[in-house]
């Protein structure tokens, strides 16, 4: 019994730093997909173009469908932690100067298009860095488990995002709004700072 709850307690110390970068990641994502509806329910309310929608929908589907295929294959080549980090870090500042531009009433339509292209650039490269970088960080045997969670973390971002983002929009000002985002990337980013995210073999330093 001692020893089955000794291998338990190292077990769990061992789980810690992947917890500790999952939790603040999936802070993020649920914050980035809650402030992104808000953006939407945002246009939708001043100018209720269907044109405006279309465009802004462009603006945060595209570089994911143009820069996922590779976003995987560059991740492996580069520094996981650090793709994660800077993703973060620009978003982030993006939502920023969005937010200054709310609060001097200076914003404009194009300013929305840019900060949601510029979250979906930066999402293309988060995700795939996130998945890859928490399945090195446990052991085989609960790598199914870890998938799992990343799938209802999805699930719970794309079902969770709409309603919170509409009631935050509704309950206080657009700023307030974006300071969500904000938030939960700095929540993201400060783990990153003190966890080691382990790399994967590169095959040519192995052939090497």
């Amino acid at each position: 019994m001692s020893k089955r709850s000794a291998v338990e307690r190292s077990e769990s110390k061992a789980m810690r730093p992947f917890f500790a970068i999952w939790t603040g990641q999936a802070f993020s994502l649920l914050g980035s997909s809650l402030v992104q509806f808000a953006l939407v329910w945002w246009l939708t309310k001043v100018t209720g173009s269907a044109t405006v929608l279309a465009t802004a929908a462009m603006m945060a589907l595209l570089p994911r469908v143009f820069i996922g295929p590779v976003a995987g294959a560059l991740v492996d080549r580069w520094n996981r932690r650090s793709v994660m980090i800077i993703a973060d870090g620009l978003i982030a500042l993006a939502i920023v100067v969005l937010a200054v531009l709310f609060a001097l009433d200076a914003v404009q339509i194009w300013h929305v298009y840019v900060v949601m292209f510029i979250r979906a650039v930066c999402a293309a490269f988060h995700w795939p860095a996130m998945q890859a970088s928490t399945s090195l960080m446990v052991e085989e045997k609960h790598l199914s488990r870890v998938a799992g969670l990343n799938q209802a973390l999805e699930g719970l971002a794309s079902v969770a995002a709409p309603p919170l983002g509409a009631l935050l929009l509704e309950a206080v000002s657009m700023q307030a709004t974006l300071v969500v985002d904000v938030a939960t990337a700095v929540m993201a980013i400060g783990p990153l700072l003190f966890v080691r995210v382990p790399q994967p073999a590169r095959a040519d330093s192995a052939d090497g």
